[in-house]
């Protein structure tokens, strides 16, 4: 029948229901979208006819009316009830298993219909359905249903209905809602399972019934635990469709039964959040547009602020509802597939300060993200942007110190400590440090952090706070110390080439623990001789680790091998590599062992050979051998060889080789391809790769990549371009190393100096302000922690490791400065303070930077005395710098000191003298300045020991360079000595001369300068290129010219000789007289000056 109302009352004045006029949520609850009753000849038209004159709920009951049949009554009676109905069953026109529409697969359907019918040939319904249950195969939800609904048992027990329940809930309840509604129906309430709740309430929500799901829940909340009830199902539908104040009473209902169950919320950690707040708002992540949702239901926080807060209950219910939910849109964030750095760092700051802006704690918030960031590559690893998680620490730190929040957590202060670690980040980690004892004073330290912070201060050489740790440690766990603990600090002082410091906690392993070395213990003790250089310590160190009967390893084998490769000794390291694998070491397949190879054939002056080594390594690393750093390592050292021998095309070669075969490129890659641009003279591309390639790639800078830029700029002359690298240097903060300080001296030395020549200020006596105020903040820094550094240096000469924390590198720099501005008493000063500062030391020497200096200051200041103690210094640490493993094993007696330079064994001698390859020219500057010393005193006894020092350096390989042969060779003729003179230079020097240029009155030539005249190019001349230079060979044709006048006028025989000096001269240097007669008569100032007779 026909509403009364519908008859009595005008169109527009029918009271109706609300619900008459909206489709009611039953017209598809039961997945009928598309019913026969659509389909039938009663369906209205779809045109609009005359609907516009019918108001709006008579028009919804007329359309209602024209669909209803038989079960119209019915129907309208669930819909009235709404959500206090249950409307879960399948609708009463359509039998089980059918009635679903498209939302079925058909042809599945027919397939389970099939097997049931097979399965019914043998067995029951019931029993192949127990048989199902039983043995729970995936994806046979379909004919599970079908033989239930077959079933002919009138009631099923309890547990089987309950089974059979759990069956077919795991499966797509959008599909099957309405059949596991009628299985549930059919459980009592008391017998009902949790996870039948779980899965009623499910469908419920599949359904878009919230109401009748939040009442089922509640029901389910009485007796189980809501989150094993189906809470995470509705949370999402709410939080999907932003219905807050409905999240917030399922969610106050799961907090009363945690409070009912004695659950201590509280408890929870942020470290443990998918465990603990999963089950709740597991599926509050898979909601469409997270972000959005947050965003809404922080406006609704604020709009709603006082009805959130209003008891103690419902801000406790606001504060775990935004633990639990904001996580997990936290996390969706920044797993993003294609993530916007710019938009997660915009998201987060926002984030945290409008949750700080509506009253909620931020702490346990922070204590999730802030590891999560941690826990990804991506964030691990380098970046030149913006830290996220640091600033998010930072400004917790901030919060609690204002009283707002906890205080950071120790997990994420081990987190963060762990991370700076990670890059070296010193202050960093001490801040942590004292954070982490500021915010939880009482057991700061848990085991794990204070080994590592021990290993991260010994790694880095901080000895003071290596031991520090070592102490909490002793004092914290005394049980548990180790040799490894130990070794540490062993390590330690081996980081700061402390090697006296390294053998003293060496003993204590034994002395004071009462513990045997094991083989890691010798191996850092051999590392300590290793980094000092030290060949004969290291090979007694390696004799007494066998002798005390521990194993070698690969670790054992590394430093010596090391040690050979620096010195570019293939013989000893070949037999090393061999002997290690006759003791089963598998240096075959170690990066160390096969970058040794490498490195001591371009050591050995090899580069052709490194090449092919290093090809067989990429062969190796493409095949899976070795790890990404591994190979990078090897190519770097092929680019830096070619640098320094300033190669830039060999350089570029070998990068692009890395480039083509996809090698990865880190810091040291670009580092090369800087110092060959640098050393070619293109320091502003080297610059531009520091300033614009590097960050674009996300390689971190280093100290090292502007001490190549400023040293560039300042060898051009380019003072100003030096100053901007050098501000920028300190901007960024770099850690500092030897290279940068030494850099930084000599930038404010050459500045220093520009001030000076400005003001006009010849005082020799003027004090380099800003030279002196930069040595004295380098003395006071921990030189020992920044030699830790494993940054390559910048100059091209072999020096001894400076051992201790007295850079007597620092003065030899300033002492230089001083001498080249005549200042010889303020450079003798600094020499003595650099000496005392050592003075104590046992088997102290200084380097041989500092000795050259003070060798060329003393030579300036006319003191010889002092330069040849100095020389005696210098020559006794470079023996011990060049000896190879064959001097160590076999000791040469010392060989007796002749005067002459000429004898043609000397070159044999040289070729043959068993000394380190690449280090032969370890003396050159410091020979040089004590030869022009000796050639000063102007007596016969120096001029005889300037030649046997010249002997002696020859006879035992090392390498007198090109300006100390032409200076010498030049004052032999002067001082008369003619024959010696042409006999040196038609040994050392005319064998390589190139000849006179052409020259052509129309043609401008730029010759290279002491190379007039001569036919060469600015490329041919190299640091070891002896050539006579054009001086050398004026002088030599003044004093051929005084000869051949002294023949003239009667002078000039010799009888020792046999024949006028003249003819002797012919014989014994044909070259050099045909280098002389040809000559160009030029009349420049070299040619006026010695010539001016001719």
């Amino acid at each position: 029948m026909l509403h009364s109302s519908f008859w009595h009352h005008g169109a527009s004045e029918l009271p109706l229901p609300v619900w008459w006029a909206s489709p009611p949520a039953l017209d598809h609850a039961t997945g009928d979208h598309e019913n026969d009753r659509s389909k039938s000849a009663t369906r209205p038209p779809e045109a609009p006819l005359l609907d516009f004159l019918y108001p709006e709920k008579t028009l919804a009951f007329i359309r209602r009316l024209s669909a209803y049949g038989v079960d119209a009554a019915d129907l309208r009676r669930r819909a009235m009830f709404g959500a206090g109905a249950r409307q879960y069953s399948t609708s009463q026109w359509s039998p089980p298993g059918e009635g679903e529409g498209d939302h079925l697969d058909d042809l599945e359907a027919i397939r389970a219909k099939e097997e049931m019918d097979e399965l019914l040939l043998h067995s029951t319904a019931d029993d192949a359905l127990r048989q199902l249950l039983w043995s729970n195969p995936a994806g046979k939800q379909e004919l599970a249903w079908h033989l239930y609904s077959a079933l002919t048992e009138p009631a099923p027990s309890v547990d089987f209905l309950c089974d059979t329940l759990d069956y077919l809930g795991d499966s797509d309840l959008t599909r099957t809602a309405n059949r596991v509604l009628q299985v549930f129906d059919r459980i009592p309430p008391e017998k009902r399972r949790s996870s039948s709740y779980r899965i009623a309430v499910t469908a419920y929500v599949a359904l878009k019934m919230v109401g009748p799901a939040i009442q089922l829940l509640e029901q389910a909340s009485e007796r189980f635990d809501p989150s094993r009830a189906g809470i995470d199902a509705v949370l999402k539908r709410t939080i999907q469709d932003d219905q807050w104040d409905l999240s917030l009473r399922v969610f106050k209902m799961f907090l009363k039964s945690a409070d009912r169950n004695q659950l201590n919320l509280e408890a929870w950690r942020a470290f443990d959040h998918d465990r603990h707040w999963g089950p709740i708002f597991g599926q509050a992540r898979e909601v469409l547009e997270p972000v959005e949702h947050l965003r809404n239901f922080l406006d609704h926080v604020e709009q709603f602020n006082h009805e959130l807060n209003a008891t103690k209950f419902d801000q406790r219910a606001l504060r775990f509802f935004a633990q639990g939910y904001v996580p997990g849109v936290m996390s969706e964030v920044l797993n993003t597939p294609d993530p916007n750095e710019d938009y997660i760092y915009e998201f987060f700051s926002n984030l945290f300060r409008d949750i700080r802006a509506r009253g909620i704690p931020t702490w346990t918030l922070y204590d999730y993200i802030i590891p999560a960031f941690l826990r990804m590559p991506r964030y691990r690893a380098y970046t030149h942007r913006r830290k996220i998680f640091l600033d998010l620490y930072m400004g917790w730190r901030q919060e609690h110190l204002d009283g707002h929040c906890n205080p950071p957590s120790r997990r994420v202060i081990y987190n963060l400590i762990t991370q700076h670690g990670r890059h070296m980040s010193y202050n960093r980690v001490n801040a942590m440090v004292e954070d982490l004892r500021t915010f939880h004073p009482q057991d700061t330290f848990k085991l794990p952090i204070i080994r590592y912070l021990l290993r991260f201060y010994a790694k880095n050489g901080m000895v003071d706070r290596a031991q520090e740790f070592f102490q909490i440690l002793q004092t914290g766990y005394p049980t548990v110390i180790d040799v490894r603990d130990l070794s540490l600090l062993t390590y330690a002082y081996a980081r700061r080439v402390d090697v006296p410091g390294a053998i003293h906690q060496f003993k204590r392993i034994t002395d004071e623990f009462n513990l045997v070395p094991d083989t890691g213990c010798w191996n850092t003790l051999l590392y300590a001789f290793t980094r000092a250089d030290d060949l004969d310590g290291a090979l007694e160190c390696f004799n007494n680790c066998l002798e005390s009967g521990v194993k070698p390893d690969l670790q054992t084998f590394g430093p010596i091998l090391d040690l050979c490769a620096g010195r570019g000794d293939v013989e000893a390291f070949e037999a090393l590599f061999s002997r290690a694998k006759q003791l089963n070491v598998p240096v075959e397949t170690d990066r160390r062992a096969r970058s040794g190879y490498v490195q001591v054939f371009l050591a050995a002056g090899d580069p052709e050979g490194a090449e092919q080594i290093a090809l067989g390594i990429l062969h190796s690393w493409q095949a899976g051998t070795f790890v990404n750093e591994q190979v990078t390592h090897v190519w770097n050292m092929l680019i830096s060889h070619h640098a320094v021998a300033r190669n830039l095309a060999d350089s570029r070669r070998i990068y692009n080789q890395m480039v083509a075969n996809k090698i990865p490129l880190n810091s040291w890659t670009y580092a090369a391809l800087m110092r060959s641009m640098v050393e070619s003279g293109l320091t502003s591309a080297a610059y531009k790769i520091l300033r614009v390639t590097m960050p674009a790639h996300d390689i971190r800078v280093h100290a090292f990549h502007y001490s190549l830029v400023i040293g560039g700029y300042l060898r051009e002359n380019q003072i100003q371009r030096a100053r901007r690298v050098y501000h920028r240097m300190k901007a960024v903060r770099v850690n500092p190393t030897p290279a940068s300080r030494q850099q930084e001296l000599l930038y404010k030395g050459m500045q220093d100096l520009l001030n000076l020549r400005e003001e006009k200020n010849k005082d020799p006596r003027a004090l380099l302000v800003g030279v002196e105020e930069q040595l004295r903040r380098s003395l006071l820094s921990d030189y020992g922690q920044e030699i830790a550094n494993d940054e390559p240096k910048f100059n091209r000469y072999i020096d001894s490791p400076e051992l201790n924390n007295v850079p007597q590198g620092y003065f030899a720099i300033v002492v230089m400065l001083y001498t080249a501005r005549g200042a010889y008493d303020i450079a003798k000063e600094l020499i003595a303070k650099a000496n005392k500062a050592q003075a104590n030391e046992q088997n102290y020497s200084a380097p041989i930077a500092l000795l050259t200096a003070a060798i060329e200051a003393q030579g300036r200041a006319g003191d010889h005395e002092e330069v040849e103690r100095s020389w005696e210094l210098v020559r006794t640490e470079a023996n011990r710098l060049v000896k190879a493993f064959y001097q160590v094993m076999h000791p040469e007696p010392p060989k007796p000191e002749f005067d002459s330079i000429v004898d043609p064994v000397l070159k044999e001698r040289f070729e043959a003298a068993r000394i380190a390859t690449n280090r032969r020219q370890i003396l050159f500057r410091a020979t040089r300045v004590y030869i022009r010393s000796l050639c000063a005193q102007d007596t016969p006894e120096a001029l005889q020991r300037a030649q046997r020092t010249l002997h002696s350096l020859l006879s035992n390989g090392f390498v007198v360079d090109n300006l100390t042969w032409n200076e010498f060779i030049q004052h032999l003729a002067i001082r008369d000595r003619i024959i010696d003179a042409f006999t040196a230079c038609e040994m050392y020097l005319m064998p390589s001369f190139p000849g006179w240029a052409s020259l052509s009155p129309v043609y401008i030539q730029h010759y290279r300068r002491g190379y007039n005249w001569m036919e060469l190019r600015h490329y041919e001349v190299k640091r070891t290129s002896i050539i006579p230079r054009y001086k050398t060979l004026v002088v030599l044709a003044a004093a051929h010219a005084k000869v051949v006048r002294d023949e003239m006028e009667g002078v000039g025989f010799n009888p020792e000789l046999g024949g006028w000096a003249k003819d002797v001269l012919e014989q014994v240097a044909p070259l050099t007289i045909r280098a002389i007669e040809t000559m160009p008569r030029t009349g420049d100032p070299l040619q006026r000056r010695y010539l001016s007779a001719l």
